[in-house]
């Protein structure tokens, strides 16, 4: 049986235990046992749980301690347990990844790189690093669709030969059938007969939420836009900004802070659309998390998107960066509330017949 660990000191901070759990999972059903050395815990049986990573630090010299020592611990452990690949995530090449890599390479660790996003989207990667994580460290490279591939070998980094195309798994496990849009909406003090739209995740500048609230004064008067989740590496201000020039205060609400998993599920049951105008991305966890949640989209029209949603089946498209285009398309979603019903269905299919974590995990053991 082959032994496979998963190192992940982002863990829970950025909603990757769910990956974690969904892969993890899968591969203890393909005659693998399987290690998770992060910030959190469940009850699944198949899956060996470390939590050596911490979460929330108020002193960044802490955390680099607890960092460091989880690594040390880890990568002892993974030796001590004969684990021969270790899964690391990479979202950009930094000193925390490049130190993540560094001792897995000192233990004599074979590394799978799950690769989600080719290059940071803050634009800080470093370039050495950048060059010994995928070329040197790397023995085999993940990346969830085509757009990325195209990316990653587009850059003067030779790794061509070590990149598979492995789909991100869906979140169809997720929902809490308990909870519905009702329940949902009494819990947020919602309205009960209020259309609302959201926008959920990290607030970066990439994801363009400035586009959605230019939007709003051509958006239908009774529809509502709840933004919800954490500034990252931005300036609420701008968006802010936005809403008191155009005179939203009353038809957006505001949650600008990490958002836990209870109150995700709610208001993930509680809103009519979700909108992702974003601008630039590789993979969007939230678009296959809002279709397990059988939740009808609008999107730009930028590739990566376009490998998941047929316009008008499964999701909608607007013209990125495009206010007007993206008000258009919200108006003509909810002047067809037939349409919509077919397109949250459909959502859910997709995520059942292409995104199955199992088919994900066979193609995973292939490596092994």
């Amino acid at each position: 049986m082959e032994k496979v660990a998963m190192i992940d000191y982002v863990g829970k901070k950025a909603g990757m235990d769910y990956y974690n759990l969904g892969l993890l999972n899968s591969l203890s059903k393909n005659n693998t046992e399987v290690f998770l050395y992060s910030n959190f815990i469940s009850s699944n049986p198949g899956i060996h749980f470390y939590t050596v990573f911490g979460t929330f630090y108020r002193f960044k010299v802490v955390q680099l301690f607890n960092f460091l020592y989880a690594m040390i611990y880890a990568c002892i452990s993974c030796k001590r347990n004969k684990v021969r690949y270790v899964i690391l995530h990479l979202f950009s090449t930094q000193l925390m990844s490049f130190l993540s890599f560094l001792f897995c390479k000192l233990f004599a660790l074979k590394i799978i790189t799950i690769s989600h996003d080719v290059s940071s989207f803050a634009k800080d990667d470093n370039t050495f690093f950048r060059y010994l994580i995928y070329q040197k460290w790397s023995d085999k490279i993940v990346v969830h669709n085509k757009f990325s591939y195209d990316a990653l070998c587009s850059t003067n980094l030779s790794v061509k030969h070590k990149i598979s195309i492995i789909k991100h798994g869906s979140f169809t496990h997720m929902p809490d059938s308990s909870v519905d849009k009702l329940k949902s909406r009494e819990k947020l003090n919602l309205d009960k007969k209020t259309p609302y739209i959201l926008f959920f995740g990290q607030i970066k500048k990439v994801k363009k939420l400035d586009v959605l609230l230019n939007s709003m004064q051509a958006v239908n008067e009774p529809i509502k836009l709840i933004v919800a989740g954490k500034v990252w590496k931005d300036n609420f201000d701008h968006y802010q900004n936005i809403i008191n020039r155009n005179n939203l205060e009353e038809r957006v609400i505001l949650d600008i802070q990490f958002i836990s998993d209870e109150k995700r599920e709610l208001y993930f049951k509680a809103v009519d659309l979700i909108v992702l105008p974003y601008e630039e991305i590789y993979q969007s966890g939230v678009l296959l998390m809002s279709m397990s949640y059988s939740m009808a989209s609008v999107v730009s029209n930028i590739p990566p998107f376009k490998e998941i949603i047929e316009d008008g089946k499964n999701g909608y498209f607007f013209e990125k960066n495009n206010p007007t285009s993206l008000a258009q398309v919200i108006n003509q979603v909810f002047a067809n509330p037939a349409k919509l019903e077919a397109v949250k269905k459909e959502a859910l299919k997709t995520m059942l017949d292409h995104y199955s974590w199992d088919e994900i995990a066979k193609k995973y053991t292939d490596f092994f």
